[in-house]
């Protein structure tokens, strides 16, 4: 009888463990899900700022190309003019 009563009692004692244990690592799976899904989320924000920076970048390398452009020929129209003002210097100095 005593025996029984033991072997009872130890069983449900591991019983009442495994039920613990399977609590504890259900929560653990749980914790670690969410964590994953939020590093999903973080990654996922990280890749569009990425691209965000990526199109700002090659959008303000295409402005950069057309201010050097216009720059250019404000240079060269800037040149002409000091040619043409220099000539006309020169014609009334020779009147």
């Amino acid at each position: 009888g005593s025996r029984l009563a033991l072997m009872t009692v130890s069983l449900g004692l591991i019983c009442v463990l495994l039920l613990v244990f399977i609590i504890l690592q259900h929560n653990t799976i749980t914790a670690e899900r969410d964590l994953m899904k939020s590093y999903k989320n973080t990654a996922e924000e990280f890749n569009k700022s990425i691209n965000s920076l990526q199109h700002n970048y090659t959008d303000l390398m295409t402005e950069k190309d057309q201010l050097q452009n216009n720059f250019n020929s404000l240079s060269q129209k800037k040149l002409e003019l000091e040619t043409r003002v220099n000539s006309l210097s020169d014609e009334l100095k020779k009147k």
